[in-house]
């Protein structure tokens, strides 16, 4: 069967459906997670990319579960530590499974916060799911270079499989081999490293921070095409317009673009597909995609696809924030929704 009888035949098989990311308007066009794709998220700082990220990750490894399906993830945390990280999903996960919010700065005790009797026993009764998860996740919370995860990818697919070679003649008419591609043993398997975020890279030696996120990016286009692996990861924008420049700018559509990307470009262009944040409320916006920001305030998000091999571009989607629990919703339309809905 030709190569392009074969990827026909699995489309109708349904071996590219993709693993959900709880977002479904939004997997209409990036289709959740897929092999052999580099995704990038964007946002200001204190927009929630790190808390959008980990949705889309918990998401994803819940479906996968259900699905029978193995998805081996590696977690690049540069950003966010172990502890930190395990209080938030802890909070994420009582969310979703009881619909009570249990606050990340409650779970640790900051301040005052405390956990009443009742909050503490629905943590203690999911600490144990929270660590086996983690122990399931190849986390990183040093920040590393872009050889060294590289080499990191490299190593764990070479148990995944075999390589295949092929020989040819230098320009010094040796004989030497070369590798054209990668037969895995389950190809079923997803892997996907996601990397939180790329400013916090360790610096290549003699690089500055822009080669050192080139050479990561290059690296990803590489592990893609030859072991089929994916990536998401997580950019700073350039900083947020000044109190003068929302006046200025007000009623101008101020969606995310790619000159909003911070320190490179590459990403952008490597990218299969680009998502940008922004929240209108801290930009004074009376409305956006047709929503009375009034009424949703900080917690309706602009998700603007920017970019998309896969399908449409140039997509805004309206999301419900519940940031205190790590939760996000696709919003109904503008013209219907019900805002008593959303207080």
């Amino acid at each position: 069967m030709s190569e392009l009888r074969k990827r026909i035949s699995d489309g109708l098989d349904g071996k590219f459906e993709g693993l959900s990311i709880g977002l479904p308007k939004l997997s209409t066009f990036i289709f959740g997670i897929q092999r052999s794709t580099i995704g990038l998220i964007g946002a200001g700082s204190g927009v929630g990319k790190s808390t959008l990220l980990d949705f889309i990750i918990l998401n994803a490894l819940e479906d996968a579960e259900n699905k029978g399906i193995t998805l081996n993830v590696f977690y690049n945390s540069f950003e966010i530590d172990k502890l930190t990280k395990m209080c938030n999903w802890l909070s994420v996960r009582i969310y979703d499974k009881y619909q009570i919010i249990i606050p990340p700065e409650v779970i640790k005790g900051f301040g005052k916060h405390r956990l009443t009797d009742s909050q503490q026993e629905l943590v203690d009764s999911e600490i144990d799911y929270i660590e086996g998860l983690f122990n399931k996740i190849h986390f990183n919370f040093k920040p590393e270079n872009p050889t060294g995860l590289y080499k990191r990818c490299w190593k764990f697919m070479e148990s995944k499989g075999e390589f295949i070679k092929q020989t040819y003649i230098d320009d010094n008419n040796e004989e030497k081999t070369k590798i054209i591609g990668f037969k895995a043993t389950s190809p079923n398997e997803y892997n996907l490293m996601v990397t939180d975020h790329l400013y916090l890279l360790k610096k290549e030696r003699e690089m500055d921070t822009k080669r050192t996120i080139d050479k990561f990016s290059e690296y990803q286009v590489e592990l893609a095409r030859l072991f089929g692996f994916s990536f998401i990861n997580l950019q700073q924008f350039n900083q947020g317009l000044s109190s003068v420049d929302r006046v200025k700018f007000k009623g101008v559509d101020l969606a995310p673009q790619q000159s909003d990307f911070r320190d490179s470009t590459n990403p952008f262009s490597d990218s299969d597909w680009v998502i940008g944040l922004m929240n209108p409320y801290k930009l004074d916006m009376d409305n956006c995609l047709g929503y009375n920001i009034s009424k949703l305030k900080a917690r309706m998000i602009l998700l603007k696809l920017i970019k998309n091999r896969l399908s449409k571009d140039n997509v805004g989607i309206g999301l419900f924030s519940t940031f205190e629990a790590g939760s996000f919703e696709e919003l109904p339309k503008s013209d219907i929704i019900k805002y008593e809905d959303y207080q």
